[in-house]
């Protein structure tokens, strides 16, 4: 083999390898799950806590934010959007116990390890979208972490518990949204991390 090819086939393994990690470490993916359970929706996310940013903020007791949308949509001439299903997850060290807090709608657990805390977050991230009629269809999934203020935190707390869902919804007065507006604004340009993922599943027939 000439040294060319060589270098050639080298760079080709090493894209290959790059590739297949990036695969194995996506952080979101969606599937469809079984037909005898209605071909429902199955997200499952990578290591989100792994990353070094998020992990950062985490340790500087500034919440996350968690938001998962999945969309199901219906093939056709042109594709329609048939439902939608969203989960809001706040995540939280505690400074002084170095234990985490997870919210979320009905839901607020104390863990007293991170790894604790990844496994309740996996299960929280999670959905029962599923179509109801037969036709083909295809599932998409975003996943948004943010960071958020303690007053961001607070808003999000009485929204998980119902009670100001206008303001998260876009029905707010304008000098709030304007004003939450500017606090995400000053978190992306002092650095705070955000990420955002998006997946989508194969496309599937759902029987009658």
């Amino acid at each position: 083999m000439s040294i060319g090819r060589l270098g050639a086939w080298t760079v080709g393994l090493l894209l290959c390898i790059v590739a297949t990690s990036a695969a194995q470490e996506a952080p979101l993916t969606v599937r469809v799950g079984p037909a005898e359970a209605g071909w429902p929706a199955v997200v499952e996310t990578g290591p989100l806590l792994e990353d070094e940013a998020l992990r950062g903020a985490l340790d500087s007791a500034l919440p996350l934010r968690f938001h998962l949308r999945v969309e199901l949509w219906r093939r056709g001439l042109v594709d329609r959007l048939a439902a939608t299903d969203e989960v809001a997850i706040a995540m939280l060290q505690d400074p002084l116990t170095g234990g985490y807090t997870i919210e979320a709608p009905g839901m607020q657990r104390r863990l007293p390890t991170l790894e604790a805390a990844r496994q309740v977050l996996e299960r929280q991230l999670s959905t029962r979208l599923r179509p109801d009629r037969a036709g083909r269809y295809y599932y998409l999934a975003a996943l948004e972490v943010e960071t958020l203020s303690l007053s961001d935190l607070e808003e999000l707390r009485r929204w998980l518990r119902g009670e100001v869902a206008p303001a998260l919804g876009g029905q707010s007065p304008p000098t709030r949204a304007l004003e939450r507006g500017l606090r995400r604004l000053m978190i992306r340009v002092i650095g705070l991390p955000t990420r955002r993922y998006e997946a989508r599943s194969s496309n599937f027939e759902a029987g009658g």
